[in-house]
């Protein structure tokens, strides 16, 4: 099995009683605690050097059968993908919890699960030895996929203690311990039946919807198409008809998207289309009710019970059997990268392996897809190519709203300084009257983004990172304001200084503006606009997003402010102005993706307004109306953008012509952490130039402190298609200090 801080495989006895098999999870003593750890092999014969020695035994089975050989075969290959350990990516595939060292329980306390073993014995001579009654409760566990808790088989299914050891004896059933939770209670007999639930009936799809639906059934296994289509254009709908295909087959399907926030209203139509076959599997929940949604899981395909599952990165690993169709939907945005902690993977990437070791089609939509995925379209016939479905047209035909740009150069120098556009401004005020709704999008939260001292220049930074604090404002009624200083990296908080720290002076000005200043601009310039704010800080806690875009559907405000969370997905009829301050914020940011990233967020804000009866535009404020990103807004050619990126990337030699990997380093000391990164360079420079790459570094991380760490990072470049020219990561990591951290980020997305 394997267990332990860096994962090293251990051999532990197998106790009398207890059936181990590989892909179980178990409970075993490791150093003076109890671990759980994945058992990867079961040995007939002690390996040399072991026969003579006295092994520790397996304590407990904690979950029957956790993985199987298919997911154990993509856990290894994004193993090696990632560079890093196969215990990491498992622990960072499984529930929170389930792997690693156990001070108690995950999920709940311990339950007795009964499972099913199978007979040796031929069939005939089986059911010859066995009563009806021991008959029953066989037949009654195969029904449940092989296993029940033992409280649940006596209070609820009315099968006795006696019944239970007495196939105990005959070998055919076990006891298992298990984590349990508030979830994963069964009502209790004689509760009243739940009323029959009536499901949605598709929608008519229209001719592409059709064809699009039909490509992706009749698609080779493991296959990979893009369904690009244009905002509104019902690429949900195809999704779930194509879904509800693979359900008629037996087949599960896997729906992931790239935020928490576009969960409920996904979740909320696989429901009324698919009823209870449908769960979710996100970082919003608990880990007790995560243990619960991968339990369901292994449950629903040893009883062939297909399942539509919907969350959001993590929830490609979830143990979907077998597995018909994976969709990423906004398969162009960056929350599909995980960055930290290792392996540092992409959904996407993880969904294609998948795809190809489950025989199922792999699904990726996007009205802007990424540069990569546009490259492999382009050549389908290749290896990993991709075939292209389009749905070139909203539903009902419906325009896409104009873009009209304000050239806030020329507001100023009409002398109309402030935050809010005159255009901006007159068309809010139209609002209300026409029954209408908006959505404002601003590239900060909070009320300021820094404070500054007029005197010296200087901004007030976090004492932990090397950040400005960004400014924070609460207001309740009737109390006076009260203002705060708070860092969006390590959520240190102060309070504001009256002097600056480095001229004494008090002459302090706050800069920028963030979605908390919007709405107080707003709620000043246009009385009686009713206002919601929509951003990480509003938004915490489970069900944050859905209460908070229920209140706006329902018509409790006029306009909803936001940060980028604003362009993502939401499906909101009476929006016909999608409004963006501060473009120009978006637009400049020192990263090889920044046009590419600016003009996707853009686009689909964009794509927010007009979804419903009524038409939409989009008003953009920006002092650089010329720049080309904001050219192919304004003329909605998403393709010719991403032929001229192609070219510019393919003349300089950058990705996706090539490929990069990212070493990150973050130590206590900033001089040790540079030290550190010094000797790896030393220690990989020559096999990577000896495959063709280049190091570059090691340099300070463009944000060089967080959270009291120094950071450091150095940057490896080679031919595309190649492996990674580096040493496995243990033996990196000998080579540090063992207080500096090592991260190996493979295709980074930012530098």
């Amino acid at each position: 099995m394997e267990a332990g801080r860096e994962g090293q495989v251990f051999t532990y006895a197998n106790p009398d009683g207890l059936t181990v098999g590989v892909g179980d999870l178990v409970q075993v003593p490791l150093q003076g605690r109890r671990h759980a750890g994945l058992v990867l092999a079961c040995l007939q014969t002690l390996p040399e050097g072991l026969a003579d020695k006295r092994m520790r035994a397996v304590e407990t089975v904690l979950q029957s059968a956790a993985v199987n050989g298919s997911w154990q075969a993509l856990l290894l290959a994004v193993a090696t993908a990632c560079h890093t350990s196969r215990f990491r990516t498992l622990k960072s595939a499984l529930p929170p919890g389930w792997l690693g060292q156990r001070p108690r329980g995950p999920g709940g306390r311990l339950l007795c699960q009964i499972s099913r073993v199978e007979s040796q014995l031929p069939a005939p001579d089986l059911q010859a030895e066995l009563s009806c009654r021991q008959r029953a409760l066989l037949d009654h566990l195969d029904r449940l996929g092989g296993r029940r808790l033992l409280r649940d088989l006596l209070a609820v299914d009315g099968f006795g203690r006696g019944l239970i050891t007495a196939l105990e004896a005959k070998g055919l059933v076990r006891r298992e311990q298990v984590r349990g939770s508030p979830a994963t209670r069964t009502p209790p007999l004689g509760q009243p039946p739940a009323p029959p639930i009536v499901l949605e009936e598709p929608r008519i799809a229209n001719a592409a919807q059709a064809a699009a639906v039909e490509a992706i059934d009749t698609a080779a296994a493991g296959s990979t198409l893009l369904l690009w289509g244009v905002t509104g254009a019902g690429k949900t709908e195809v999704y779930l008809q194509a879904a509800a295909r693979q359900l008629r087959q037996g087949r599960s399907v896997l729906l992931l998207v790239p935020e928490i926030g576009l969960i409920p209203q996904l979740l909320d139509r696989c429901r009324a289309r698919f009823g209870p076959q449908v769960l979710e599997y996100h970082s919003g929940m608990g880990d007790a009710e995560r243990v619960t949604a991968w339990r369901r899981c292994l449950d629903a395909a040893a009883a062939a019970e297909p399942m539509v599952a919907i969350g959001t990165r993590s929830a490609i690993f979830l143990p979907l059997a077998p597995l018909g169709l994976i969709v990423l939907d906004e398969e162009h945005d960056t929350s599909y990268k995980q960055e930290s902690p290792m392996p540092c993977y992409h959904a996407r990437d993880v969904a294609q392996r998948r795809a190809s070791l489950d025989g199922a089609r792999l699904v990726l939509g996007s009205a802007t897809p990424s540069l990569e995925t546009w490259l492999r379209c382009r050549q389908p016939e290749v290896e990993g190519g991709i075939r292209l479905l389009r749905l070139p047209e909203r539903i009902g035909q419906r325009p896409l709203p104009p873009v009209r740009l304000v050239d806030m150069r020329l507001e100023f120098a009409e002398g109309h300084r402030r935050l809010i556009s005159r255009p901006l401004m007159g068309r809010l005020e139209q609002l209300q009257a026409r029954g209408e709704q908006a959505v404002v999008l601003v590239p900060r939260r909070g009320y300021r983004s820094f404070l500054s001292c007029r005197s010296c220049g200087e901004a007030v930074q976090c004492p932990n990172c090397d950040v400005a604090l960004t400014v924070h404002r609460s207001s309740h009624r009737g109390a006076a304001a009260t203002e705060w200083l708070r860092c969006h990296w390590c959520d240190h908080r102060q309070e504001i200084a009256q002097r600056c720290g480095k001229c004494g002076s008090t002459a302090f000005k706050p800069f920028g503006a963030g979605t908390q200043r919007v709405m107080e601009q707003l709620a000043a310039e246009l009385e009686g606009l009713r206002l919601l704010r929509f951003d990480q800080d509003t938004t915490r806690g489970r069900d944050g997003h859905r209460r908070l875009l229920e209140r706006f559907a329902a018509g409790e405000a006029d306009v909803l402010v936001g940060t980028q969370m604003l362009a993502k997905g939401m499906d909101l009829p009476r929006v016909t102005l999608a409004a963006v301050l501060a473009a120009d914020g978006l637009l400049h940011r020192p990263d090889l993706r920044s046009s590419e990233h600016c003009l996707q967020l853009l686009l689909q804000l964009a794509g927010r307004a007009g979804r419903g009866e009524l038409p939409g535009e989009v008003l953009v404020q920006t002092y650089s109306p010329e720049h080309p990103v904001i050219r192919h807004l304004v003329d909605g050619r998403y393709e010719r953008f991403l032929e001229e990126e192609l070219q510019l990337r393919r003349q300089a030699g950058l990705v996706p012509f090539s490929r990069a990997c990212l070493l990150r380093l973050a130590g206590p000391s900033a001089s040790a952490t540079a030290t550190a990164a010094t000797s790896l360079v030393e220690r990989v420079r020559a096999q990577v130039e000896r495959e063709g790459w280049m190091v570059i570094g090691p340099a300070p991380a463009p944000v060089a402190k967080v959270a009291g760490r120094s950071r450091w990072q150095v940057l490896l470049h080679g031919p595309a298609a190649t492996a990674l020219p580096l040493p496995p990561e243990a033996e990196l990591r000998r080579i540090l200090p063992q207080n500096v951290s090592l991260a190996i980020d493979p295709d980074p997305l930012q530098l």
